[in-house]
């Protein structure tokens, strides 16, 4: 009996689709990540993009999330740069 193909597809390690935020500091700033405490700063002033979700007692964030400086994106709208 011949053997099912294999997609492709099922092949290629996938990225996850939520991480901790604590694991997406440490990813994005390496040894310089911030404190819990400032991660959760952000995420209550919406720094980060596109926003933490609560599951349990815990956030989780895309893996590709970024850093959103409320100054610079205030500039770029300004010129017209979005």
């Amino acid at each position: 009996m011949p053997q099912a193909a294999v997609p492709s597809a099922a092949l290629r390690p996938t990225k996850p689709k939520l991480i901790p935020l604590e694991v997406w500091a440490k990813e994005m700033f390496g040894e310089y990540a911030p404190h819990r405490n400032t991660l959760h700063n952000w995420r209550r002033n919406a720094r980060i993009y596109p926003l933490p979700i609560k599951v349990g007692r815990m956030y989780f964030v895309s893996p590709d999330a970024q850093y959103i400086d409320p100054n610079t994106e205030k500039i770029r709208r300004m010129i017209g740069m979005r």
